[in-house]
Order: structure tokens, then C-alpha cells, then sequence
């Protein structure tokens, strides 16, 4: 048995918060918590993949990557643009004509541990978890699972497998003390603007995640600088607005794989957005 004063003085207790990866997550309540579970929800392409492996980047914690739903050589080339700070059309040149120098620069990005089989079962994802709290001699700070739908789950019907393997990446999270950051799928016939409603979400697996991210996109009206938008639908640990429509937003170039706070005063900018949103 337990008594919660105890917990105050130890360390590594369970929800204790990750440093924020992006000053406007910081700044609106959006915290990535250990031994908790986050679900970065949208249509295909519109960028979770993106958010991950920026917040897997940005951390700098050990970090093991499951990326069931994209290959080694295009995560390489994405980490390569960010790092870098390239288009990622040179960054596989650079991987093609100059490999040492592109193995120099994601060198710094050794935190990262990958696993990149297509369609990994339960037992695949605890024995990697093993292996790496074999070579680290402890569980990873973050695992990322990309994405949920590809977690193979026998004897399950597509939406009842998801819920199922929701419910033992809560228990990986409060076995390992991990954040586990999964990311999944929206229906597209739900509108956003930019960002989908929870109710949005495949398979019915809102209620196990602490917190839910739904992403967006849009355009600014000078028709070149883009914004990705993450809108909290559900925080336990802050506020949340359910259909979507209170949203952070953040600066996104796809090509040079940039995701990042927007420079200018973030009071004037997002006075300058809602104004535009209301013109629209």
C-alpha cells in the first residue's frame, strides 16, 4: 500500500512532465507526461509524423521509435533535413554523394533508437523495450509508436485490436515510466478548421490517453507561410476544447522538415491569425 505524500519526495513516480518541446505547447497547458499515454491524431499527411520526430529530436532523452508506418531510409532523410536544416531533397543527395557526412550530422541525434518492422506484434514492442533497457540499463524516457493501426493485434477485429492494444500501452507507460506518444488516424469525412473534433478519432479509443493532440494544417493569407495547428480535445492535466476549435499553431515548412514557434511576438501573431479565422 501506498500513501500519496510519499510520492512528493521521490523521483520518477509516474506523470511527471517532459520539458516542452515547443514554447506555444508550453505556453497553453500542452505537456508530454511519463508513465502516461498522448495520441497525436489526423488525416494521413498532414504532418503527425512530423510533431513526433520533432518532440523525439528536440527531447534529447533516450528514446526508442517504433515506425511501423514509414522506412529507415526516409526517417533518415527526414532527421537528416531537420538537423541539417535542409530540403529533403538535399538531404538525400547529401546521403547518396557525402554518407559520411550525413552519418556526422545525425550523429547527434543518437538518443534515437529505431524499429521498423511493418507490422509489429505486443511481444515485438516488449522485447524491444527489453533490449534497449539491455543496452541503456534503463527504459526509455519516450517511446514513440507510429502508428496504431499497424500494431498487429491476432484474434482482434480491426477496432476492438486498437482498443485492446491501447490498453497495454498504458500499462508499457506505467511499467517502463515512459511517455508513450502514439500516433493514429482520424476519419476524413469529419471537417476541420484546421483540426479535427475528438469524436474524430478511429476506433473509439479516447478514453485510456491522458491527452489528445489533433493536427491540422493551414495557410496564411499571403498564400506562402504555412501553420501546422495541434488542438488539445482531451488533457487531464489542462484545458481541452473537445471539437477542435482551440488550437496552438506553429510554424511548417514539410519540405525542410522546420516545425518550430513562430518568431515574431506570439501575442501579435495569434491575434493576426483568430482575426483572419473570423475574416474566413
Amino acid at each position: 500500500m501506498k500513501t500519496l505524500r510519499r510520492s512528493i519526495t521521490k523521483t520518477e513516480v509516474g506523470g511527471e512532465p517532459l520539458p516542452a518541446p515547443f514554447q506555444a505547447f508550453e505556453r497553453n497547458g500542452i505537456v508530454l507526461r511519463r508513465a502516461e499515454v498522448t495520441i497525436v491524431a489526423g488525416t494521413p499527411g498532414v504532418g503527425k509524423s512530423s510533431v513526433a520526430l520533432h518532440i523525439a529530436a528536440r527531447l534529447k532523452q533516450p528514446t526508442l521509435y517504433f515506425s511501423a508506418d514509414t522506412n529507415a531510409h526516409t526517417m533518415a532523410m527526414r532527421l537528416l533535413a531537420l538537423s541539417g536544416r535542409m530540403t529533403q531533397q538535399q538531404a538525400e543527395t547529401l546521403m547518396h554523394n557525402e554518407p559520411y557526412l550525413a552519418e556526422e550530422i545525425l550523429s547527434n541525434n543518437n538518443h534515437l533508437y529505431w524499429s521498423f518492422e511493418s507490422s509489429p506484434t505486443l511481444k515485438d514492442l516488449d522485447e524491444e523495450v527489453s533490449a534497449f533497457e539491455t543496452m541503456w540499463g534503463r527504459s526509455p524516457t519516450l517511446i514513440v509508436v507510429d502508428n496504431l493501426m499497424d500494431i498487429a493485434m491476432d484474434g482482434h477485429e480491426e477496432f476492438s485490436g486498437m482498443r485492446a492494444a491501447m490498453k497495454e500501452l498504458k500499462f508499457l507507460a506505467r511499467d517502463t515510466n515512459a511517455c508513450v506518444l502514439v500516433l493514429h488516424h482520424t476519419k476524413e469525412g469529419f471537417s476541420g478548421t484546421p483540426c479535427q473534433p475528438r469524436n474524430a478519432l478511429q476506433g473509439m479509443v479516447a478514453q485510456i490517453p491522458a491527452m489528445i493532440l489533433t493536427i491540422g494544417q493551414k495557410m496564411l493569407p499571403n498564400g506562402i507561410d504555412a501553420r501546422l495547428c495541434a488542438a488539445p480535445v482531451k488533457n487531464r492535466y489542462g484545458k481541452a476544447d473537445h471539437t477542435g476549435a482551440t488550437y496552438v499553431s506553429l510554424s511548417f515548412d514539410p519540405e525542410r522538415m522546420h516545425l518550430d514557434d513562430i518568431l515574431k511576438d506570439y501575442r501579435q501573431q495569434e491575434t493576426i491569425e483568430i482575426d483572419y479565422e473570423q475574416q474566413i
